[in-house]
């Protein structure tokens, strides 16, 4: 009995070094991409990516905006790991919209008072 466990120990061990040991077998390596919103990426239009956690002062007035229309949970999914909370399934997409459609308003708000002031 035990001879036939060494036997069966050392033909997977051959085994395994006989994988290891061929190049064809090796994983090739993994990048990973965000297939999420705009919640992460720069918004187009604006010359400033102000996507928290952003800390440049020029974006100090996007992200007082960004806290008194979205709740704490909220920005939690936008900006953080929205699979955490447990109302991801129910309500990610449609704060992602309400997201994305704040962003666009406040860019066309802000580049519009911009442009107007040159």
């Amino acid at each position: 009995m035990k001879t036939r466990l060494l036997s069966i120990a050392i033909a997977l061990v051959a085994a395994a070094s006989v994988a290891q040991a061929d190049p064809q077998s090796s994983l090739s390596s993994v990048v990973v991409h965000s297939e999420r919103s705009s919640a992460k990426a720069p918004r187009s239009g604006h010359t400033l990516d102000c996507t928290p956690p952003n800390s440049m002062a020029e974006c100090a007035a996007f992200h007082n905006e960004i806290r008194r229309n979205f709740n704490g949970r909220e920005i939690g999914m936008l900006f953080g790991a929205a699979t955490a909370y447990p109302e991801y399934r129910s309500s990610y997409d449609n704060v992602v919209r309400r997201y994305d459609a704040f962003a666009r308003a406040y860019d066309e708000q802000h580049l519009t008072a911009f442009a107007s002031t040159k």
